[in-house]
């Protein structure tokens, strides 16, 4: 008689470690975001932290954290050029100054912990580009569309 109590797993999809571990990266990051204020104390420096105490009060507007993200992935592309341009052309979307401190919290906390991962799991060989679009996910999970 075959045992069958692990038959699920050969029926299981092979799936590459890279993926894996951006799939589960983006899941982390977008429960982090999620829930407000964020994890910044070890990444944050007391005068950073008291600068910016207004950005982490209260929860951003959704239209804050997507333009944090699309900021987070030009920076992670090194784009700078383009995050200068974004950011002054696209000044009207942040409506109060907690907004510009929030906004520049969640870039630098996006960054910091995309380039943490990339450093730690050196050898998966996460690229700047990987992580990019892994932010795709972040922003999926956070803002997801159920209907009725």
């Amino acid at each position: 008689m075959r045992d069958r109590r692990f038959d699920y797993l050969y029926e299981q999809q092979k799936q590459p470690v890279k993926a894996y571990v951006l799939d589960r990266f983006a899941e982390e990051l977008a429960g982090e975001l999620a829930a407000w204020p964020p994890p910044f104390v070890e990444w944050v420096s007391e005068e950073l932290r008291a600068r910016w105490a207004a950005g982490a009060a209260e929860r951003p507007r959704d239209d804050v954290l997507r333009f944090a993200l699309e900021l987070a992935r030009l920076d992670l592309l090194r784009e700078f050029e383009e995050v200068d341009r974004r950011l002054s052309a696209e000044a009207h979307r942040l409506q109060t100054d907690a907004e510009r401190a929030a906004l520049h919290l969640l870039v630098r906390l996006v960054t910091e912990k995309c380039l943490g991962l990339k450093e730690y799991a050196a050898g998966i060989r996460i690229r700047r580009e990987d992580l990019a679009a892994m932010l795709d996910g972040v922003e999926r999970r956070l803002f997801r569309v159920t209907l009725a």
